[in-house]
């Protein structure tokens, strides 16, 4: 398929749901997108979820008694 016939099939389906296409579209459609669904993640599975804090609680009064949301006695 040559570079002018894909870019005539890109323009018709230009807004077209995925049902609606044709089958030459859905195959140019099927080839260009990439759907994501690697074996491999691409983020680090360490990335994802950073240590919690030692003392979340410490955390949380020192966050508090910053906005002076503590009313100490």
């Amino acid at each position: 398929m040559s570079d002018n016939e894909k870019q005539a099939l890109r323009n018709s389906m230009a807004g077209k749901k995925v049902s609606e296409m044709t089958a030459q579209e859905r195959e140019l459609f099927d080839q260009e997108f990439q759907y994501g669904l690697n074996d491999k993640p691409q983020i680090k599975s360490g990335a994802l979820k950073p240590e919690q804090p030692s003392k979340p609680k410490d955390l949380t009064m020192g966050f508090l008694s910053r906005m002076n949301l503590i009313v100490r006695k």
